[in-house]
C-alpha cells in the first residue's frame, strides 16, 4: 500500500499525517466490520470514512477515485480526495473526518473561531469558515456539520497553491459536498 503526504496550508488538513492510499481491493480485504446500509451514524463510518462518497459523487465532483484514508492518533478516521482537473486554477484537495462533538453548543468545539459563520447544511446546524490567500482570492473553506445521532463531521476543501487562490467559489463547493454527506447520515 503506497503512502502519500498531504501538503496544503490553511485548510485544516494535518500536514503531519501520512494517509494510506486505499484501493477497492485493499478495502475489500480489510478485517474491519462491514458497513451497514445508509443512512449511517458517525460510529458506523469510523472504519469506513472513504465510503461517504460513492463513485457517482467522485465523478460529479471530479475527484480521483484513489482515496487516501488515515487515522490520526487522537481523532477518528478521515479520508482525503484530490481533484483530477487539469488546470492548476481548478484543482483542489478535500478532507472528510467524523468528529465526536456536536454543534448544539458551539463552545464544545476544540477550535472556536470568531470569524466562523453559523449556517445550515442539509437542515443541520453547521459552522463555515473561508480563508483567502495572500493574493486576496479564494483559498480554502471548511465546515463542521452536526449529525442528528450525535457528533459532527468536518469537510474542508483547499485550492492548490499556498500563496495564490482561485476565482471559483470554494465555499459553494464545500457546502454542496457537505450537503450530499449530510443526507447520508442520521
Amino acid at each position: 500500500m503506497g503512502m502519500v503526504a498531504v501538503a496544503t496550508a490553511g485548510c485544516g488538513i494535518d500536514v503531519g499525517s501520512k494517509p494510506a492510499v486505499v484501493t477497492t481491493a485493499s478495502a475489500m480485504t480489510s478485517p474491519v466490520p462491514a458497513l451497514a446500509p445508509q443512512p449511517w451514524t458517525l460510529a458506523e463510518l469510523t472504519y469506513h470514512p472513504c465510503s461517504v462518497l460513492d463513485s457517482e459523487d467522485l465523478a460529479r465532483f471530479v475527484l480521483d477515485p484513489a482515496v487516501r484514508a488515515d487515522t490520526p492518533p487522537e481523532d477518528l478516521s478521515a479520508c482525503s480526495w484530490f481533484s483530477i482537473q487539469t488546470s492548476l486554477s481548478g484543482r483542489f484537495n478535500i478532507r472528510f473526518a467524523p468528529a465526536k462533538t456536536d454543534l448544539s453548543d458551539l463552545s464544545q468545539r476544540r477550535v472556536s473561531d470568531p470569524l466562523e459563520q453559523q449556517i445550515a447544511v442539509g437542515g443541520q446546524r453547521a459552522v463555515l469558515k473561508s480563508e483567502a490567500r495572500p493574493d486576496g482570492r479564494n483559498g480554502s473553506c471548511s465546515v463542521h456539520v452536526s449529525v442528528p445521532s450525535g457528533g459532527s463531521f468536518y469537510l474542508g476543501i483547499a485550492a492548490a497553491g499556498i500563496a495564490t487562490g482561485v476565482d471559483w467559489d470554494v465555499c459553494a463547493k464545500t457546502i454542496d459536498i457537505a450537503t450530499v454527506i449530510s443526507g447520508r447520515l442520521h
